[in-house]
């Protein structure tokens, strides 16, 4: 009876996090499209004397686009660094100056990668945002 128990507990829990970690590695979203999570990056802000460190993952409009992001990574990573250091910490500080810099990011990955708005990158999301 326990073991049937402890079946009943553990398998639940099993699948919740392999579903979890298919996620967390870029795996499919129940809204159709893939999640590409981006190595972190540090710049320096467009003051010099603060420094944004960021890690950023963004969700693809289908798997295959999120095949594409991968492949042009150096030059998304190269525009998002760009973008990313002509920001002033008082400009990125705030809720809409996030919002801001989301649409903004979603626009350069769009373009580095070549992809079309309405079939690439569908949504920017910073996992960790930090300005010292």
């Amino acid at each position: 009876m326990h073991k049937n128990i402890m079946r009943i507990i553990l398998l639940p829990l099993l699948a919740f996090s392999l579903a979890t970690a298919h996620a967390s590695e870029g795996g499919e979203s129940k809204g159709g499209g893939a999640y590409t999570k981006l190595e972190s990056i540090t710049v320096n802000l467009a003051d010099l004397s603060r420094y944004l460190q960021i890690q950023i993952t963004v969700k693809a409009g289908n798997p295959e686009m999120a095949e594409t992001i991968k492949m042009y990574m150096p030059v998304v990573r190269h525009a998002l660094i760009l973008l990313l250091s002509s920001k002033s910490p008082e400009e990125i500080s705030t809720e809409p100056g996030k919002q801001k810099l989301m649409d903004e990011a979603k626009i350069a990955v769009n373009k580095a990668a070549e992809l079309k708005p309405t079939h690439g990158v569908v949504a920017v999301l910073f996992e960790s945002f930090i300005i010292q």
